[in-house]
């Protein structure tokens, strides 16, 4: 058993966003069996003092391995980013590479607070090993495309690998199916990944109107916009999770909406590649769309903290919109906890801290000069707290991370055998 004793601040993201002061969380295997006062104190006892306790956060579209990217093509128009630096250096990975990368952002989600993610990427037996290995809760979408990648050559290759992947579907590695978007995958193959989708009992993830060009070229191959096309061919639906959807129309939200489809909003990595768009999130949420929050790839992020994408989501939104009233600091603290685990089909699981859920849990630092006073706890979370503020991290009833001390993984090497990966690609290409 786990106890967390003394919590200063329970964040419990329960249905009525109960926050709980001075008590415990107690820890049984891999769930939350009780939450009050004096507990039992047998097992390994965590210090809650001076603490807030909260679900993990759920980063709900990434491509990890592209760390060893990281700060490699900045301040570039997006076309060049693409063409000139990262296709030409994504031709060169291999497994290796890859697990690496991957073991990289793995590192940085334990000491940032992000519990659970969702990868699109290659090579997802190195992602599982290293979801292994690092103890973190990992959905990996299978990356699909039309055309050949450095692991595959066709998509029916692609879905093999899947098929693959699924039997060893287990309490911390969930494979998917990830259709690139719908500019790179035929009708064929999406339909194909639907079936497939079904037939296995999972989801599929892709990308939707990132960009205005995508938008214009689907108005001209399709004669509808990148939403209604999905919807025109019967794609979309609630196993369904789109990345972007920053330049959709109010027609193709109420789309969204009716087909129970989710998204996921990756503001930081829109507004560095200058995409041009700001995510329409009110009417979104006026027709329940499930919006929840990704950082994409360290390529164009450039990090992997959950707490920034909180609070540039929010500012984003009061800027845009000239209210501040918009995206208040609770909902977009749902949007990186509970809203995550809805947008996985999770929510029964992860995504609060209630007794019968999984224990994924984080501890941040409030004794810090820009955390105090503590006049409303969640917004100092949202608009004051980084990544550096999480001192414990627990996934699974497993602790990842106690004050500051990484326990799964060596950080030293990781991070040296990353360096040298990352010079070693880019030198090749």
């Amino acid at each position: 058993m786990i106890i967390i004793k003394d919590c200063s601040y329970i964040i419990t993201q329960n249905t009525k966003r109960e926050i709980i002061k001075d008590k415990d969380v107690l820890i049984d295997g891999n769930r939350i069996i009780e939450i009050g006062k004096n507990l039992d104190k047998s097992g390994e006892v965590i210090d809650g003092k001076n603490r807030a306790i909260l679900p993990g956060f759920i980063n709900t579209h990434t491509h990890l391995a592209m760390t060893l990217f990281r700060g490699y093509a900045d301040d570039m128009q997006l076309q060049a980013w693409l063409q000139d630096r990262i296709w030409p250096v994504e031709a060169k990975l291999n497994r290796e590479y890859c697990y690496t990368g991957t073991l990289l952002g793995m590192l940085e989600f334990i000491k940032s607070g992000t519990t659970t993610f969702h990868d699109m990427y290659f090579f997802g037996d190195a992602v599982k090993e290293a979801s292994k290995n690092s103890g973190i809760r990992t959905v990996f979408s299978q990356g699909v495309l039309d055309f050949p990648t450095c692991e595959f050559k066709s998509p029916e290759e692609a879905f093999g690998l899947f098929k693959k992947l699924v039997r060893h579907r287990s309490e911390l590695f969930i494979p998917t199916i990830g259709t690139h978007a719908p500019y790179t995958c035929s009708r064929e193959t999406l339909l194909k990944a639907k079936d497939l989708a079904k037939e296995h009992d999972s989801r599929i993830h892709t990308h939707v109107s990132e960009t205005r060009k995508e938008v214009n070229d689907s108005l001209n191959q399709h004669k509808k916009r990148p939403v209604e096309y999905l919807d025109d061919i019967g794609f979309l639906g609630p196993e369904i999770l789109v990345a972007h959807a920053g330049w959709v129309t109010k027609g193709e939200v109420r789309i969204l909406g009716e087909t129970r489809t989710k998204v996921s909003h990756c503001p930081i990595s829109n507004m560095k590649l200058a995409v041009g768009a700001v995510i329409p999130l009110p009417e979104m949420f006026e027709h329940d769309v499930v919006v929840s929050l990704g950082t994409d790839s360290a390529a164009s992020n450039n990090n992997l903290d959950m707490l920034e994408e909180m609070k540039v989501a929010a500012l984003l939104q009061k800027a845009h919109l000239w209210d501040p009233t918009i995206l208040p600091a609770q909902r977009a603290l749902d949007m990186a906890t509970i809203d995550g685990a809805r947008a996985l089909g999770m929510e029964g699981e992860i995504g609060s801290i209630e007794v019968g859920k999984k224990a994924d849990l984080i501890l941040l630092d409030l004794a810090k000069p820009h955390m105090v006073p503590w006049h409303n706890v969640v917004s100092n979370i949202v608009y004051s707290a980084s990544g550096q503020d999480v001192v414990t991290t627990i996934v699974n009833g497993e602790v990842l991370m106690e004050d500051g001390t990484v326990k799964t993984l060596d950080e030293k090497d990781v991070l040296y055998n990353s360096q040298e990966i990352a010079r070693e690609l880019v030198d090749e290409s």
